[in-house]
């Protein structure tokens, strides 16, 4: 009896089909943990890094006699956050020489940035240079603080503070309120509210 050597079995279509569906099941399991490792990290960078701006922002309340800056919680109170940390009034990026002094900064960890592109993801909490629309200066260029998402931090007087005015805030804490808008950049910064939806996602000190 003469055997007969057989063809070896190729695949089928659906058997190659479904292991290109595994595969493809895997790599986008695989893209999802990696993504949400990073967005775990870059929050913890942001909830550091508020903690050290709310650090330098206490020991220049402390300088002055108890006062601190009027901020509303928009772009620009970013920009005022910087001013009273790093006392760079001139916006040139470097602090101030008052008759022949230059002051230490409360933030010597500042870093600027000439071009906003140069701005990468999760580098620290470097000062942005963006471009701001406000409603009573126009478009204007200033020096931000800006979060591991490249968005400037956010800065808002306390309800139980007043300013160098007499201006009372409209914060959630009693002193002031330091966030970030977060990785959606949707926060509501005007809505003092803790339940407000959109500030969920936030990262904050409050």
């Amino acid at each position: 009896m003469k055997l007969t050597k057989q063809a070896p079995k190729g695949f089928t279509l659906i058997e190659i089909l479904i292991g290109v569906a595994i595969l493809a099941m895997l790599a986008a399991g695989m893209w999802v943990a990696v993504g949400s490792f990073e967005d775990k990290k870059l929050r913890k960078k942001a909830e550091t890094e508020v903690a050290y701006l709310v650090t330098c922002m206490n020991e220049y309340r402390t300088d002055n006699g108890g006062i601190l800056p009027f901020g509303r919680g928009d772009e620009e109170s970013s920009n005022i956050m910087y001013r009273a940390l790093s006392f760079d009034e001139n916006g040139d990026g470097e602090p101030d020489n008052i008759d022949g002094v230059t002051r230490m900064p409360y933030c010597p960890t500042f870093n600027v940035i000439k071009n906003p592109k140069e701005a990468e993801q999760g580098e620290g909490i470097p000062v942005l240079k963006a471009s701001i629309r406000t409603k009573t200066k126009g478009r204007k260029k200033m020096l931000v603080i800006v979060d591991p998402w490249g968005r400037p931090y956010r800065y808002r007087l306390g309800c139980e503070a007043e300013d160098e005015r007499g201006k009372t805030g409209e914060g959630v804490n009693g002193d002031f309120d330091i966030f970030s808008q977060g990785p959606d950049g949707k926060g509501d910064s005007t809505n003092k509210s803790v339940d407000n939806e959109d500030n969920i996602s936030n990262i904050k000190f409050w």
